[in-house]
C-alpha cells in the first residue's frame, strides 16, 4: 500500500444521500471553487443550480455544487434545456470536482479546448436541422454523444469510473431507498453542505418546538414515493420514529429504524418538524406495495450494476469446531447493504451465546455496497471513537469519512477477529479490512484485495441523464492508498486461536 501526504483534516463527512429531482430549473447565483474559461453565453451551472441526485451506493456518494432553488423565472427551463447545457453541464462538473487520483495527465486547459470543440459542433447541427422537433431530439442526443467523447478524450484512461449515463440509466441508478419510503436522512451540517447553504429555519435548542437533541433532516424525497404522499419534504426534521427519538444514532441507523418500522407494519408513524414555519406535526407513511422480483440472471446482473440491491439479509453464520477443540463463531457477509449492520450485530450476539472463542468474519468475493453500512459494521468490533476511513479530496486534503455517533458506543466483542478476504474483496469491504487492520482489531486471511480506492459523486443533469465522477479517494485509519494496491494479508489460512491472540498483542506493540 502507498502512503499519502497527511492534510488538514476537516469535519465529518456524513453519508451520502438523494436529494428529491426538482421538476424545473432554478435561476440562482453560484460560484466556482475552481473557475476554468469563461463560459459560452447561455445559462449554465453559474446561473442557476444543479439538481442533487445519488446513492450510496459501491462507494458512490452525493456532492452537491449548489443550493437547490425553489422557484425559477418564466422561460429559465427552456434555456436551461437547451442541448448545449449538457456539455457546459459536464465541463463544469469535471473541471470543479474531477480528481485525478491515478495521475493519468487531465489537463484543464485540454478539457476546456475539447469543451469549445463540442459546441461548435453542436452548433453546426443546429444549423444544418433547423427548430423542429425531431430536430431538437437529436440535438439532444448529439449532446450526450459529444459529452461522452469529451470524457473519452479528456479523463485519463486510469480513470474507469467516470462516465455519462443516459436517462434511463440513471433512473435505475437513483432508486435505491435505504429508508424504504423514499427518502433519504442526514445531519443538520449534511443539509447545509450539500443541499442547501442557507441557515436552517428552526428554533434553537431548548425552545418549546425543539424536541429532539440533534435530530436529523430530509435530505431528499423520492417523488411519489410513501413519504412524499404523506406529506414530508426536504429539510423537514425528524424528531421521532414510532413515538421514539432517533438519539446517540448515524442516519443510515435511523433510515433502518424506519424501514424495520414499516416492514413490521401497514405504516410508519414519525413526528417532524417543518422547516419553513418550525410546525412539529405527526405524520403517518404508508407501507409500499412489494413489487414482483425477476430472478432471472440477466435482471440479476443488471440489477447489481445498476447498484439496486435486495434488501434481504446478506448474512450467514454457524458455528464451527476447531481440530483443537476450539469454538470459533464464522459469520459470512455477502454485500453490505442496510441490513447488513443488524445482521452481522445479531450474528455475533447468537455465536457469542453459543459460546464461540474467536470470531470470523467473512469478506470474500463482497464486492461492497453502502459505504455507512461498511463503516457501522466495523464499528461493531471498534466502537464509536475509533478511526475507520479517511478521504482524499481535490485540495489535497485529508477528512474523517466516517461519521461518530453522539453518544459513545463500546464494541460489540473484543473476542480476537479473523478478517478473509481475496481479490473479490473490495470498495466498502476494503473500507472495513483497512480499518480492522489498521487498529489491530483484525487478523487478515487470504489474498490482498482488489484494490478500488476510489470515490465516485453522481451529479443528475438537467436532461435527466447523470455524470458520475471520479472525486476522491480513501486512505485508511493509518493514511495508506489502497487504491490499485489493495490491502495486504497477514496469513493464508485462518490462524489458531493462540496464534490470533498473539498478533494482536505483537500489533499493538508497533
Amino acid at each position: 500500500m502507498k502512503p499519502v501526504k497527511r492534510g488538514t483534516r476537516a469535519g465529518p463527512v456524513g453519508s451520502a444521500t438523494r436529494a428529491r429531482r426538482q421538476s424545473h430549473a432554478c435561476a440562482c447565483s453560484t460560484s466556482s471553487p475552481n473557475p476554468g474559461p469563461s463560459p459560452p453565453p447561455f445559462v449554465s451551472l453559474k446561473d442557476r443550480c444543479l439538481r442533487l441526485a445519488g446513492a450510496a451506493l459501491l462507494g458512490l456518494s452525493v456532492a452537491g455544487m449548489s443550493p437547490v432553488c425553489p422557484h425559477s423565472p418564466p422561460g429559465a427551463l427552456a434555456a436551461v434545456m437547451a442541448p448545449e447545457t449538457i456539455v457546459q453541464e459536464v465541463y463544469e462538473v469535471v473541471d470543479q470536482h474531477f480528481l485525478d487520483a491515478r495521475e493519468g495527465g487531465y489537463s484543464r486547459e485540454r478539457w476546456s479546448q475539447l469543451r469549445d470543440e463540442g459546441l461548435q459542433r453542436l452548433e453546426k447541427e443546429k444549423a444544418k436541422r433547423g427548430g423542429d422537433k425531431e430536430g431538437d431530439d437529436r440535438e439532444s442526443d448529439e449532446a450526450r454523444r459529444i459529452a461522452k467523447q469529451m470524457l473519452k478524450k479528456g479523463i485519463p484512461g486510469g480513470d474507469p469510473y467516470t462516465r455519462l449515463l443516459l436517462p434511463k440509466e440513471f433512473e435505475r441508478l437513483a432508486k435505491y431507498d435505504a429508508s424504504g419510503v423514499g427518502m433519504n436522512l442526514g445531519t443538520s451540517s449534511e443539509f447545509k453542505s450539500r443541499v442547501d447553504a442557507s441557515e436552517l429555519a428552526f428554533p434553537e435548542k431548548g425552545s418549546e418546538t425543539a424536541e429532539a437533541e440533534d435530530p436529523f433532516v430530509v435530505l431528499g424525497v423520492v417523488i411519489n414515493s410513501p413519504a412524499e404522499i404523506a406529506g414530508i419534504h426536504q429539510g423537514d426534521r425528524l424528531l421521532s420514529i414510532g413515538g421514539k427519538a432517533p438519539k446517540g444514532i448515524t442516519p443510515l441507523q435511523a433510515a433502518q429504524l424506519i424501514k424495520e418500522d414499516a416492514e413490521g407494519g401497514s405504516e410508519v408513524r414519525l413526528t417532524i418538524q417543518r422547516r419553513s414555519d418550525g410546525r412539529v406535526m405527526d405524520v403517518v407513511v404508508q407501507k409500499p406495495a412489494p413489487a414482483p422480483k425477476d430472478k432471472s440472471p440477466q435482471n440479476q446482473l443488471l440489477r447489481w450494476a445498476s447498484g439496486i440491491r435486495d434488501v434481504s439479509t446478506p448474512v450467514e453464520y454457524k458455528m464451527r469446531e476447531t481440530s483443537d477443540g476450539r469454538r470459533e463463531g464464522y459469520v459470512y457477509l455477502r454485500e453490505f447493504n442496510a441490513k447488513a449492520p443488524l445482521d452481522v450485530k445479531r450474528a455475533l450476539i447468537s455465536l457469542d451465546e453459543q459460546g464461540a472463542d474467536y470470531f470470523v468474519l467473512d469478506l470474500r468475493d463482497n464486492l461492497g455496497g453502502l459505504v455507512p453500512a461498511g463503516v457501522e459494521v466495523s464499528r461493531l468490533f471498534l466502537g464509536s471513537e475509533a478511526p475507520i476511513v479517511y478521504t482524499m479530496t481535490k485540495d489535497g486534503n485529508l477528512q474523517d469519512r466516517a461519521p461518530h455517533p453522539t453518544d459513545y458506543q463500546p464494541p460489540l466483542t473484543d473476542k480476537p477477529l479473523a478478517l478473509l478476504v481475496n481479490k473479490g474483496t473490495a470498495s466498502a469491504s476494503e473500507i472495513v479490512a483497512g480499518a480492522l487492520k489498521d487498529n489491530c482489531r483484525a487478523a487478515l486471511v487470504g489474498d490482498t484485495t482488489f484494490g478500488k480506492g476510489l470515490i465516485q459523486s453522481v451529479y443528475e443533469l438537467s436532461d435527466g441523464s447523470g455524470l458520475i465522477v471520479t472525486v476522491g479517494k480513501y486512505v485508511t485509519p493509518a493514511h495508506l492508498d489502497i487504491d490499485r494496491h489493495g490491502i495486504s494479508t497477514s496469513f493464508k489460512t485462518i490462524p489458531s486461536l493462540a496464534e490470533l491472540q498473539e498478533y494482536e498483542r505483537a500489533c499493538k506493540i508497533k
